[in-house]
């Protein structure tokens, strides 16, 4: 009788021991919920993401590399105070000033031969103390219109959205520059002699950024 108690005892243990085992996921279920899990937090996170805009049949550029004509370059709004670029960017690495108008250089790693960020400021004297920005100048290909607008690329891929107008010329390292804008649109584009987009500049609409761009560079002549 001891012996058939024992027996039935040990089988209702292991009986109990299985069902245990059967109602605890394994490592593998436990790895497919985690990643169903994440998956349903990344789509979740990318409806209410407001870090990027998107655009019709590609990928979200970020908002920190998003070019807006006439409105923004990346975090940099146009008519933001030079104090407050300042604090965000730092200290120039080169610059100018002269009767209210100033130019504020930033060089990738602090290196000339790098990629540069120009700012054309200008203060309203008699009543805005604050010099604030009126144009933004980029030479890095991180800073795009959409994922196909960018330093590096043809000018013909800029031409297909925007009515670009020559309006100057300048020589960078000894090689020919034209700049191209669409003042309406509020951005402008400087182009090698093969057309391929060297700098893209936003600037307010309906105003030419040729002054800016003289401030910029040396030898930049106006189009007649």
């Amino acid at each position: 009788m001891k012996m058939r108690h024992y027996l039935i005892v040990s089988m209702c243990a292991i009986g109990l021991f299985a069902c245990k085992q059967k109602s605890q996921p394994s490592d593998s279920d436990s790895t497919s919920t985690a990643i169903a899990q994440e998956e349903a937090d990344t789509a979740k996170a990318k409806k209410s993401d407001t870090s990027a805009v998107d655009m019709p049949g590609e990928k979200a550029v970020p908002l920190a590399q998003l070019i807006v004509p006439g409105t923004s370059l990346g975090q940099t709004a146009i008519n933001e105070t030079a104090e407050n670029i300042h604090k965000r960017l730092g200290k120039p690495d080169d610059g100018d000033a002269a009767m209210g108008k100033s130019v504020s250089i930033w060089y990738a790693d602090h290196n000339k031969k790098g990629y540069a960020t120009h700012m054309y400021f200008v203060t309203d004297m008699g009543n805005d103390p604050d010099p604030r920005v009126k144009v933004i100048r980029v030479s890095s290909p991180s800073f795009k219109v959409n994922n196909k607008i960018y330093t590096g690329v043809l000018l013909k891929t800029a031409e297909e959205l925007y009515k670009l107008k020559k309006i100057g010329t300048y020589k960078l390292n000894g090689s020919d520059r034209n700049i191209f804008d669409d003042a309406k649109a509020g951005i402008a584009f400087d182009a090698d002699r093969s057309g391929t987009i060297t700098g893209i500049a936003v600037h307010e609409t309906g105003k030419s950024p040729i002054t800016a761009y003289m401030a910029f560079f040396q030898g930049v002549t106006q189009a007649q």
